[in-house]
């Protein structure tokens, strides 16, 4: 056999394969995924049947057409996730999804049309629900944060990054007009007021408080702490 026919052949051969080949990419990629081809890592709290109730998507729908960006934009909004990737998989076949949780440090409530929901946050002050939390049952904080709002978020991480290397603080009380309200084991209560640009400023000044009258070793129990004005705090004491 000529050199120029075992070239044919092989050319034959080759081209044969990648036809072969490339169909069956295109095949897959025109196959229809349903709730058995979708697989996901990193959470045991978050289902496939989450996936679905939270993002747009419905089954079953030809792989090529699935907007994984969409999706992944849905659920990091409607389950709180700290980072998700979807991506098409041919072989095998289906959607891989890679989850990363938020950390919960507190319980917390928040009102979702006029229903009381209960959850957790994470350091960055989101709020996650119970439901997607990683063994929430086993979970145990000593703060909770009552009346959470979106618009929230950056005050409540501030606050804990505040407190985070004392056991003080109780409670983060946000009401339904928005003021704050902190409780703790040193001074009770604090009131901090509405959303101002001065709340570092009077969450600095708590600790400075606390560190002069401890200093002073001041043995009257302190009630409240009124910084709505931070010109002019005030401090109350139980009178007996």
């Amino acid at each position: 056999m000529s050199n120029r026919k075992i070239y044919e052949i092989k050319n034959f051969i080759f081209f044969g394969i990648f036809f072969v080949f490339t169909n069956i990419l295109t095949l897959q990629l025109f196959r229809k995924v349903d709730l058995k081809n979708i697989h996901i890592n990193g959470s045991d709290s978050v289902t496939v049947n989450d996936i679905i109730d939270n993002s747009s998507i419905q089954l079953p729908k030809k792989l090529i057409f699935i907007k994984t960006k969409l999706i992944e934009k849905e659920l990091i909004q409607n389950i709180s996730l700290r980072q998700i990737s979807i991506n098409r998989q041919l072989f095998p076949f289906g959607l891989v999804i890679n989850i990363q949780t938020r950390t919960p440090v507190a319980f917390a409530e928040r009102e979702e049309n006029g229903i009381k929901i209960t959850g957790f946050i994470d350091k960055d002050g989101f709020f996650i629900k119970k439901k997607y939390a990683p063994e929430s049952e086993n979970l145990t904080f000593p703060m909770k944060i009552l009346g959470w709002k979106k618009d929230y978020k950056k005050l409540i991480s501030l606050i804990i990054e505040t407190y985070k290397k004392t056991d003080d603080l109780e409670s983060i009380k946000i009401s339904s007009e928005g003021f704050i309200t902190l409780e703790e084991s040193f001074l009770q209560k604090i009131f901090l007021g509405f959303k101002t640009q001065g709340m570092e400023d009077k969450l600095n000044l708590i600790f400075d408080i606390k560190k002069q009258l401890k200093n002073k070793k001041i043995r009257k129990k302190i009630k409240s702490l009124d910084l709505t004005d931070l010109a002019n705090p005030k401090i109350k004491v139980f009178i007996p």
